[in-house]
């Protein structure tokens, strides 16, 4: 019985990861610009998230080692692995900081919404000493390191999300017939292509890949592979039913157009009453503070792995983390709006998983005596690289 349960493992803080107030965003504008027609994005987004993210726990497992410390010592060539090394630090940094502005006001957003429907409101006065609040139990949580404690708190968050999206979507009474159509019959046009790209884009990211196999690596006398890969089916699904119910919940909430998350919360009110953006808000904080906490997370390991050689890498590790949250709270504080940057960060994702395919071809690249298992996981991501590079073309030219 108790292989049927599911524990929480280090797929659950993927989830947590790439569902956040961006990501619920571009769900939301998807299902109020085009109704149920890109639930097949969600499906084909989350099966490839599942097969990405289960190559990568493979090999930090069979490894025992992270991506670019695998990376590392598997190539020679010290020029090439300067600049590929250096462009995901870049890359990192850049979209990791971005992506934290928005998963802190994110956070902000739903906590003052369900504040400001009970009797308190939150004044401009003490706005400020809420996000520093917000921002101080991040780092808390961070500096710990105790991937019990953030597993479970993630957890928590996930499946918040889930109940609070999920409820919302039935408060709409969605035809379940054009639902399934949605899922199951692909529809395209060149006005959807930017939406598609960036739905793949807020699923599939490419410092996800990073995070799964430090964490993996971190706990490798307590994992199997057959454990390994049920949690990321498990987790990711979970991933892939927010972000198909805030799709839903979008499109029968009646707007004309969507600048923020919170707009679904104010539409779904003024159809379904308070209890629904009651919902909303909690999902929303949940979202913005479950991805505020791994985005930082993610780029400390990153760092940590690119100079793992050096004494002072674990140092390097925290000082990231506290960069990331620390660049996510000056925006948040000056009232600086991220979505449409969080928007343009994955639009820019996707058109990087080209890139990404390609340096899982590398780390994958199988011997002749090699599995045919590896050899048909490489024939998949070389089928996928060139997937990713048709679908960048399409959206650019």
């Amino acid at each position: 019985m108790k292989s049927f349960l599911f524990r929480p493992g280090p797929a659950i803080i993927i989830t947590a990861a790439f569902i956040g107030p961006g990501s619920l965003t571009v769900c939301a504008t998807a299902g109020v610009d085009f109704g149920y027609e890109l639930l097949w994005a969600i499906l084909l987004s989350c099966l490839i998230t599942i097969f990405f993210q289960n190559t990568v726990a493979h090999i930090s497992f069979r490894s025992k080692q992270g991506l670019i410390e695998l990376f590392n010592n598997k190539l020679s060539n010290s020029i090439f692995k300067f600049f590929f090394v250096g462009w995901i630090l870049i890359t990192i940094f850049i979209g990791n900081s971005a992506f934290e502005a928005g998963n802190i006001s994110g956070a902000y957003i739903g906590l003052k919404n369900l504040i400001d429907l009970s009797s308190f409101n939150i004044s401009e006065s003490i706005k400020f000493y809420t996000y520093i609040f917000i921002a101080l139990i991040i780092i808390s949580l961070i500096w710990k390191e105790n991937n019990r404690l953030l597993k479970n708190i993630l957890l928590i968050a996930v499946l918040l999300m889930s109940i609070s999206f999920l409820f919302a979507a039935f408060l709409t009474s969605p035809n379940i017939l054009e639902l399934i159509k949605g899922f199951l019959i692909p529809k395209w046009s060149p006005e959807k292509w930017g939406t598609i790209v960036a739905l793949l884009g807020t699923t599939i990211v490419p410092y996800n890949l990073f995070l799964h196999a430090a964490l993996v690596k971190k706990d490798l006398d307590k994992l199997q592979i057959s454990y390994l890969r049920r949690d990321t089916i498990i987790s990711v699904c979970m991933g892939g039913i927010i972000s198909s119910a805030i799709v839903v919940a979008a499109s029968g909430a009646n707007i004309n157009q969507i600048s923020s998350i919170n707009d679904l919360g104010d539409s779904l009110k003024n159809l379904y009453g308070e209890s629904s953006q009651v919902l909303v808000s909690i999902g929303i904080f949940a979202a913005g503070i479950s991805s505020a906490i791994t985005a930082p997370i993610a780029a400390g390991f990153v760092v940590e792995e690119s100079f793992i050689k050096y004494s002072k890498s674990k140092l390097l590790k925290k000082a990231t983390t506290i960069f990331i949250v620390t660049i996510g709270l000056l925006f948040s504080v000056l009232d600086y709006n991220p979505i449409e940057l969080i928007k343009s960060a994955q639009i820019a994702n996707g058109l990087l998983l080209p890139g990404v395919a390609l340096f899982i071809c590398i780390l994958c690249f199988p011997k002749k005596n090699d599995s045919r298992m590896i050899k048909i996981r490489f024939t998949g991501l070389l089928l996928l690289f060139i997937f990713f590079i048709i679908l960048s073309l399409k959206f650019l030219i």
